[in-house]
């Protein structure tokens, strides 16, 4: 990731771990283990607190991105099997 893109990201909204969730398709705790490998930027803005924020826009491009590769695949599939 480069500067340019952080700071796209960073400039943009900002959601819930429950918000990524619904926009990935996956379950908050699918998010949570993304944040603990590194796939997505997470904080609390408490530091106390339990709540975690993620940049909206990371959020968006990472869905963006795994819908494409699925496509790619899907293609693929049905190149290869011709299923269709």
């Amino acid at each position: 990731m480069d500067d340019k893109t952080l700071k796209r990201w960073a400039s943009g909204p900002l959601c819930t771990i429950a918000q990524a969730a619904a926009l990935l398709g996956v379950s908050s705790q699918t998010v949570r283990r993304m944040v603990l490998h590194g796939h997505l930027i997470a904080w609390r803005p408490n530091p106390s607190g339990q709540k975690r924020l993620l940049y909206r826009r990371q959020v968006e491009d990472l869905a963006a991105h795994s819908q494409s590769r699925a496509i790619r695949q899907a293609r693929l599939m049905q190149d290869t099997f011709d299923f269709f």
